[in-house]
């Protein structure tokens, strides 16, 4: 009788985060608790990705880990078309919060369409602020379970080992929801994620294998690159024989280093570039966007620039310094165009920017860059969109019902109501856009408050909000 058993792959986990948040304790820590690991002598050297074997209630589980290939990797991947990630797990800090390096990784994750699991790390600190970070976690979009939203937040501690336990748990069933079928008998097909030259060995590439089975002595293709396999080495320096779905593994005998992000496949294939859509994005109300990344020369001219944009511009990603690859591959997968003042574009990213067809507006004028993002925003918003202002109010003090936060808001203009969009401005500045999801008064749920009254407020997508911001209910008409 044939065996119809379906076989699962072990997921491909790619941890990201902030440096200093603990990304490297925690996969340290991860890694000293594999059975493989210690069967096999311990880690024998530092490489790209890695597997661990941890023992469970429902026997032994297996993840492969990408330890972070570096933005630019995780970017070169995307814009050829690689999926190999089944998912994310993001490391903030419980005492930092979100940070620029944060919030970079969150622009791949969502380029990528990922599922993502939080580990809140450092739990274990004084300083420690997971409700900080839940609320920040909001404002980009990744709205935890605990506030209604479909994130995992997992408090962990990569120092004690606080909730590791938890994350595995929470990656197993990621992966069991997923699905994650495995097809060792399928034709190659793998992607490479490190790549170099090395003095003694020439070409080694690191790759994961998705599909299929790798053996020494077979014959492939890194995209153009020959490879006939003299070697295979596993993550802790073993030579094994054969390396199936999900299995990271050093390969030897490439002629030329390939390309990071380039799949490795039976067949000889060429470089895949994807032809960017029209730089713009849809959010809230079909609301179009601009997609940009935004690079300059000091903070002060980044700041002017970020503070002089609409709410009709997207930014995917900013910096100081020159425009590097990263910056090429962020805005090929994210099909966004660069805005560079005042900084050098060395000319092997400009070639690159016309093979990835991105396109670079610099300028020394900041007015200069300015007017060209506005003006492509006008052809994304014709017919223009005016709005019509409802009521206005200020919020004068903060509570708690039921574990959720409330704006205690006095009404000083028109009226609010349940349902209303509203801008929520700070320093005279607009800072979010969200909606009003409930009104209360005294012990009651009302649908509408006029000017002169007081209420509580919550909103939906929820906001990070403060003291003395203002709220503007209104409505769009075209």
């Amino acid at each position: 009788m044939a065996n119809n058993k379906i076989l699962y792959r072990p997921p491909i986990v790619t941890v990201m985060g902030h440096i200093d948040h603990g990304k490297t304790t925690l996969l340290d820590k991860i890694r000293g608790a594999s059975v493989a690991s210690r069967e096999a002598g311990g880690i024998t050297q530092h490489v790209a990705a890695y597997q661990v074997t941890i023992s469970r209630k429902d026997g032994q589980k297996t993840i492969t880990f990408i330890d972070t290939p570096g933005h630019a990797a995780f970017s070169a991947m995307r814009s050829r078309g690689a999926k190999l990630t089944d998912m994310v797990v993001l490391v903030i800090a419980a005492t930092d919060g979100i940070m620029a390096q944060t919030k970079e990784s969150i622009a791949h994750i969502k380029a990528a369409d990922l599922p993502v699991i939080v580990a809140m790390n450092k739990m274990d600190l004084e300083t420690a602020s997971p409700e900080k970070v839940k609320g920040q976690l909001v404002e980009v979009e990744l709205t935890p379970e605990e506030y209604g939203g479909q994130v995992a937040v997992i408090p962990v501690s990569a120092k004690t080992g606080q909730g590791i336990e938890a994350l595995i748990d929470r990656i197993m069933l990621q992966a069991e929801v997923m699905e994650l079928v495995s097809e060792p008998q399928a034709p190659l097909l793998g992607t490479i994620i490190e790549s170099r030259l090395d003095k003694n060995r020439g070409p080694v590439a690191t790759a994961i294998v998705q599909k299929g089975t790798l053996h020494v002595g077979n014959q492939l293709f890194a995209e153009s690159v020959f490879c006939k396999v003299k070697a295979l080495v596993d993550s802790t320096g073993k030579n094994v024989i054969t390396a199936g779905p999900s299995t990271p593994v050093e390969i030897l005998g490439f002629e030329s280093v390939p390309a990071i992000g380039a799949q490795i496949t039976p067949e000889k294939i060429t470089a895949v570039t994807l032809t960017p859509p029209p730089q713009i994005t849809v959010s809230g109300a079909e609301t179009p966007k601009l997609k940009v990344i935004i690079k300059a020369d000091v903070n002060g001219s980044l700041e002017a620039l970020l503070n002089s944009l609409s709410d009709d511009v997207d930014v995917i990603s900013s910096g100081i310094g020159a425009v590097s690859d990263n910056d090429i591959f962020m805005a090929s997968a994210s099909h966004a165009q660069i805005y560079a003042f005042n900084v050098k574009i060395p000319s092997t990213v400009t070639k690159l920017a016309d093979n990835e067809k991105v396109k670079i507006f610099e300028s020394r004028i900041i007015y200069e860059i300015l007017e060209d993002i506005e003006k492509k925003v006008l052809k994304l918003l014709e017919p223009t969109i005016d709005e019509d202002i409802l009521g206005e109010g200020r919020i004068k003090a903060e509570f708690k019902i039921n574990g959720t936060r409330i704006a205690g808001v006095e009404v000083t203009k028109g009226e609010i109501a349940k349902g209303d969009s509203i801008h929520l401005k700070r320093e005279n500045k607009i800072a979010k856009d969200t909606k009003i999801e409930g009104i209360h008064q005294a012990k009651n749920t009302v649908e509408r408050v006029k000017a002169g009254s007081e209420c509580g407020l919550t909103f939906k997508p929820y906001v990070d909000f403060k003291l003395n911001d203002v709220i503007i209910s209104y409505n769009k008409k075209e």
